[in-house]
């Protein structure tokens, strides 16, 4: 069974200014309070098919994940799956449209888990903490991006 969590936010930047940035795994430690370090042959966007690694610490747990991106469509859909070391496996997709003001950008994560124990854990703990994470994230993503004058 697949757990999924849902955010969106609305960032007062024009949409490929924002997906510029969020698609860039190398800024992900800026804005995403569980990535640790990613490991990238390049930075700038990751386009259909690039893979790359990250150290992450999620709901309390650390993990390495190796990404493949499967989706990077018209500056307005990014999809990556991964495999954490633990067996876990998931994919996060970003939506984005264009508002009145800026970018409605939209996260999706979904992650099975690998065995009972952890199933469990997730049900008690893991999900809560892991939503609380993505919500902080999008937060911290609206900020860096507001607040910044010039963008990488």
């Amino acid at each position: 069974m697949s757990t999924h969590i849902y955010n969106a936010i609305e960032i007062q930047r024009p949409v490929p200014q924002v997906f510029d940035y969020a698609c860039s795994p190398t800024h992900w430690p800026d804005w995403h309070p569980s990535s640790l370090k990613l490991y990238m042959d390049h930075a700038g966007i990751a386009t259909s098919g690039t893979r790359f690694e990250e150290d992450v610490r999620a709901g309390g747990r650390t993990g390495h994940l190796v990404w493949t991106v499967t989706e990077c469509v018209d500056q307005r859909r990014w999809t990556g799956q991964a495999t954490v070391d633990n067996g876990a496996r998931l994919t996060v997709s970003y939506h984005l449209s264009e508002t009145a003001t800026g970018t409605l950008f939209e996260r999706h994560l979904h992650y099975e888990l690998p065995n009972l124990m952890l199933k469990i854990l997730n049900f008690l703990i893991l999900r809560r903490r892991i939503a609380k994470e993505s919500a902080l994230s999008l937060r911290q993503l609206q900020g860096v991006l507001q607040e910044s004058k010039n963008l990488a």
